[in-house]
């Protein structure tokens, strides 16, 4: 067999160049399907490379699916099958923009799609090396195959993130918390082990569409609380509360998915002292508290999770895939909670849960953070230009995170601008999907890191009529 040649290896490590002239010797073929490539041992001496670096650029091709490993044997040339193309459909199918379009559509993967109000994060802003990194350091750790796992979920983990929360202000042990399948199936959780069908709560206005339709669906009473740049309008919310009886209030205090705002310190003071006036729970969703950088603190460090229910998640800053989040609280409401999990889905996935920790563990973890951060900061100073400049109104004026609330100019109706971008391959969010019971608004959330693409400001520039 022909020795490999290895490419120019301007901005890539030496493991990425053998895996990528190798991939080209077997496309060219140079290396035919079948047969058998240098040993670990010869291909370093050939290379002038360490046998580990060849062996961690193996183990990628055989991820691949361009080698085959044969215990005993060693490598061989392994015949990638083609994927048929999919077959284009005859004319483009536009969806009605309702709740079941934002929980089935926006999550179907189309490259030539801009995802202009979805709730994530390009893939290329992570750092795909950590995570191959912890893939594979996953791998050599030789897990056996775990069973159910703890029901709170993995220890080690837990005991990291109660360092974390201690960090915040949070008086928490690992005891105290619990790890879920993400922000969203705590929020459900919650929801279904502490309350009733048919109980009160209060919900922000806007507020996280996929909770709202949780909730309606599970057959509690909604109670919206109208927000303001600076969190809940307090008046309303006093007014609500002479008016019902709420069990738990559902908020998102900090960079607030969708409107960008944030609870101003005297707001957060303020609704703690009315859910102790009024004996109720205040769930808070934080999954945005890395991008807030620590300015405010929880309401659970206000706290001290006396009255507050703390959920957060790492799918914004580590993967959306990952799909690990958690819940903190005090015991007697995590063991329902916890009691609840295993009921309705048994354990979290421990594999996921030790990935996780395997990332955030790594220094380049923090690292991560401050870049996204900073390419946050950038994207939301760029995108409230281009909208002001457009005529647009915006609701707040973040200085990070993913959202802006923002509201079209003249006559243009939110859910016709949604419907008519879908013929343009654009998807945007409007503002009814993010209030309760589907209730009309002017407003359409943007995500700031899909939203300075140059086709979004064609279409929004010369809508259609």
């Amino acid at each position: 067999m022909a020795s490999l040649n290895l490419m120019p290896a301007d901005g890539i490590t030496l493991v990425e160049n053998i895996v990528n002239s190798a991939i080209s010797a077997i496309q060219c073929g140079q290396w035919r399907n079948g047969a058998k490539i240098p040993s670990i041992r010869r291909m370093a001496g050939e290379l002038g490379v360490s046998p580990f670096t060849v062996v961690e650029a193996y183990d990628r091709l055989v991820t691949l699916g361009y080698l085959a490993a044969r215990p005993g044997s060693g490598f061989y040339v392994e015949a990638r099958r083609e994927s048929r193309p999919p077959e284009l459909p005859a004319a483009p199918r536009v969806w009605p923009v309702d709740e079941y379009w934002l929980l089935r559509k926006i999550y179907q993967q189309d490259a030539n799609t801009l995802f202009a109000g979805c709730g994530w994060l390009p893939s290329h802003w992570y750092d795909a090396e950590a995570q191959q990194k912890a893939l594979r350091q996953l791998a050599r750790d030789a897990v056996a195959a775990p069973g159910y796992g703890d029901p709170k979920g993995f220890q080690p983990l837990r005991e990291h993130l109660a360092d974390r929360l201690a960090e915040r202000g949070i008086p928490a042990r690992a005891d105290d918390i619990a790890l879920t399948q993400g922000a969203s199936r705590a929020l459900d959780m919650a929801a279904c082990a502490l309350l009733q069908a048919g109980d009160t709560v209060l919900v922000d206005d806007p507020g996280y569409c996929n909770l709202l339709s949780c909730l309606a669906f599970r057959e509690f009473k909604l109670v919206p609380v109208p927000w303001t740049e600076h969190g809940p309008d307090l008046e309303a919310l006093r007014a609500l509360l002479r008016q019902h009886r709420p069990r738990a209030f559902f908020t998102n205090p900090w960079l607030q998915n969708p409107t960008g705002a944030s609870y101003s310190p005297s707001v957060a003071h303020q609704v703690l002292r009315l859910a102790e006036e009024h004996d109720f729970l205040i769930v808070e969703d934080n999954v945005s508290a890395d991008f807030a950088g620590g300015r405010q603190p929880a309401l659970a460090a206000l706290d001290g999770l006396k009255r507050v229910l703390y959920i957060d998640s790492f799918s914004k800053s580590l993967s959306p895939g990952l799909r690990v989040g958690y819940l903190c609280g005090q015991s007697e409401l995590l063991e329902r909670i916890v009691h609840y999990k295993m009921m309705s889905g048994l354990t979290s996935p421990e594999l996921n849960e030790r990935l996780a920790l395997e990332l955030v563990s790594e220094g380049r973890y923090r690292r991560q953070l401050e870049r996204l951060r900073a390419r946050l900061a950038e994207a939301q100073a760029q995108c409230q230009q281009l909208f002001l400049e457009h005529g647009w109104q915006l609701f707040a004026r973040p200085d990070n995170g993913l959202f802006l609330l923002a509201r079209p100019p003249g006559e243009l109706d939110a859910r016709q601008l949604a419907e008519q971008a879908q013929q343009h391959k654009i998807l945007l969010a409007p503002g009814h999907l993010f209030r309760a019971y589907g209730m009309p608004s002017d407003w359409l959330r943007f995500n700031v890191a899909f939203s300075q693409d140059r086709r979004l400001w064609d279409f929004l520039s010369c809508p259609p009529q």
